[in-house]
């Protein structure tokens, strides 16, 4: 009886790996996948329930050991801003006030976007300002000074 148990702990313990895996999406569970599946074929083999857990541990810990520092240099890519996120330390000209209580409007690379200020600031039509991060549909934007007028390659208008 007690190899069937093993054999439905070690398959229970698979999918649960697996789904992890596709959760994480980081290479955190693969290497205890494939040991678990080291240890289901130990397992149906009949061996002792010590035995498959040493297979388990020893697999896993040599996949690990091989692989991940290369699976992290591979994974530890920078993001590459792709869509609205490139807007970000970008420069725009207003083109409706935006006012501590009222959200406005800014035109960047001849785009109009909703635009709003954290920081209670208020903006005046044709003023530049500087886009500090994205909020929902809009744009959160600040005023330029010195220490970050020269953030990106601005395109503004």
């Amino acid at each position: 009886m007690i190899p069937y148990i093993m054999i439905g702990l070690w398959i229970v313990f698979i999918i649960v790996s697996i789904i992890v895996e596709f959760e994480t999406n980081d290479l955190v569970s693969i290497w205890f996948t494939i040991g678990a599946i080291g240890a289901l074929i130990a397992a149906a083999l009949k061996a002792k329930p010590l035995t498959q857990v040493i297979i388990f541990v020893v697999i896993s810990a040599i996949l690990l050991l091989a692989t991940r520092p290369f699976v992290k240099k591979l994974m530890s890519k920078g993001v590459v801003p792709t869509n609205v996120d490139r807007l970000i330390g970008t420069v725009g000209i207003i083109t409706k006030e935006v006012t501590p209580y009222e959200v406005g409007e800014i035109k960047v690379n001849n785009t109009l976007w909703r635009a709003t200020s954290f920081e209670n600031l208020s903006f005046n039509v044709g003023e530049k300002a500087l886009i500090k991060a994205i909020s929902g549909t809009k744009l959160v934007i600040t005023k330029l000074n010195e220490n970050n007028i020269n953030l990106k390659n601005n395109n503004i208008g």
